[in-house]
């Protein structure tokens, strides 16, 4: 259903008492068993390349919508943050917070991918209790589209509004799209894991929006590290995006042609040399404790991905395990 019209599957139904099989016998069934039934796993795999890409193009708000939406928003908030575009000292902080902004968005329209997804594991489970698919197939399909999905979507959201309207280096490229890319794909991942943990995908809509929130408050920008007890600190490890803000803070502060300071009262920081390090540590010790001197982004797209493979995981065994379940019934 699909990919046939309504009058195709009612043309197949009116003609199939005309085409139907005589019943098998117990000769017939135990031939069978001993034979190779359905496809095999790469004719699966085929058929499933070609559904999901199908269903992609077909339904527009899961992934093209939002790639769309993401363009926008940060265009909005590059003629917001229009002043940043210079490596003034006085526009340090709106510095930080337009990198913060740029994937904040982002990352809080996962919230449609759990109600898209939901509906979609409704009809996977049923086609998989019907034995029509398998949930390995389904996965891998849906795991290798989505991948390069995540890196366009890093191309709508920093392209336009950061290379073209900010003016960032051109050289810090493929650094930030691929942290934004692993930081939208963890949360992406969430999205996935909670579309299959609740019937109602309002619930799982909920919850995503908890950990969106948890993952701002626990990230460093409001509460540094030093201010928090156990076991609340786990909170600032395991969430994505402290990682993101060290690595784009640090990527565009670096090497940027900084402005002389000459107001050190009214200058949020104030380096006489122009010095990104410089700049980097002022920022960390008077603001954001998460900000670092040392270049960790390696480290912090492992992390990242570290995230988003947990969750994937959870999802997938969520996914065997509620997709197999099958309605028991009783004897009379």
């Amino acid at each position: 259903a699909d990919f046939s019209d309504d009058d195709d599957v009612t043309k197949i139904l009116d003609t199939w008492e005309e085409h139907k099989p005589e019943m098998e016998t117990i000769e017939s069934k135990e031939k069978l068993s001993g034979s190779k039934m359905g496809a095999g796993f790469t004719k699966e795999m085929q058929v499933m390349f070609r559904r999901q890409s199908t269903m992609i193009v077909r339904d527009p708000v899961l992934y093209l919508g939002r790639a769309f939406i993401f363009l926008v928003c940060n265009i909005v908030f590059s003629l917001v943050y229009w002043r940043t575009r210079e490596f003034e000292q006085m526009q340090v902080l709106n510095k930080v917070w337009i990198g913060v902004w740029f994937v904040g968005v982002p990352t809080n329209m996962g919230v449609v991918a759990v109600y898209a997804l939901n509906d979609e594991f409704k009809s996977l489970a049923r086609e998989t209790q019907n034995g029509m698919i398998n949930v390995v197939s389904y996965v891998l399909a849906k795991s290798i589209l989505v991948l390069p999905i995540m890196y366009i979507f890093a191309v709508f959201a920093v392209g336009v509004p950061g290379y073209g309207l900010l003016k960032w280096a051109g050289s810090t490229f493929m650094r930030v799209s691929v942290i934004w890319s692993a930081t939208v794909y963890a949360f992406e991942c969430i999205a996935e894991t909670l579309s299959v943990m609740f019937d109602d995908p309002i619930l799982g809509m909920l919850s995503f929006m908890n950990l969106w929130f948890a993952a701002f408050l626990f990230g460093g920008l409001f509460l540094p590290l030093g201010t928090m007890y156990w076991p609340f600190k786990a909170f600032y490890y395991v969430m994505p995006l402290q990682y993101y803000i060290r690595s784009v803070t640090y990527t565009h502060f670096i090497d940027g042609n900084w402005d002389m300071c000459t107001t050190p009262l009214f200058s949020p920081v104030c380096s006489t040399t122009g010095s990104g390090v410089e700049i980097l540590q002022q920022t960390s010790d008077r603001y954001f404790s998460l900000v670092d001197t040392e270049d960790t982004f390696f480290l912090d797209v492992v992390k990242l991905l570290g995230i988003a493979i947990f969750f994937k995981i959870v999802y997938i065994v969520g996914l065997i395990y509620r997709a197999g379940k099958a309605s028991k019934v009783n004897a009379p």
